[in-house]
């Protein structure tokens, strides 16, 4: 199958798109454990405010805010949306690495499942999106 050019340009925003969220979640985390077990009030937002990691996240939102608009310019949102859950995937196999946390058998089976429903969702949408004909547009006759 060879992609055509908008829809490898869209791939690769959509990628881009996951690298940011996975880091922006990946930021909130570190922001919370900066913060600690401060309880939610002015101490909490003090040290929010306070700290990098906090910060990062809130830019790196507003990045993914940005990239998602851009996606959503060229790509359907039923087709579109459906790839976001692949962050399921990025984000625990990021924390593990980034914060040691664990990846046990049933997330492992449930990032595999997601892999596979986003495969089949990809799949029918390429596989419909070719099946469906288009008309050819003729000028009209006079």
């Amino acid at each position: 199958m060879t992609l055509r050019p908008a829809t490898a340009a869209t791939l690769i925003l959509v990628a881009v798109f996951l690298a940011v969220d996975t880091a922006t979640q990946l930021a909130f985390k570190g922001a919370a454990e900066a913060i600690g077990d401060i309880p939610l009030g002015l101490d909490f937002l003090a040290a929010a405010a306070g700290t990098a990691f906090a910060w990062l996240a809130v830019g790196l939102y507003l990045a993914t805010y940005v990239l998602w608009m851009l996606v959503l310019r060229t790509t359907a949102l039923s087709r579109a949306f459906p790839l976001t859950a692949l962050s399921y995937v990025s984000v625990p196999l990021f924390a593990w690495l980034a914060f040691g946390e664990t990846v046990d058998a049933r997330t492992a089976a449930g990032i595999g499942l997601i892999l596979v429903g986003v495969a089949l969702v990809g799949h029918g949408e390429d596989a419909e999106a070719d099946a469906v004909a288009k008309p050819e547009l003729t000028p009209c006759e006079t």
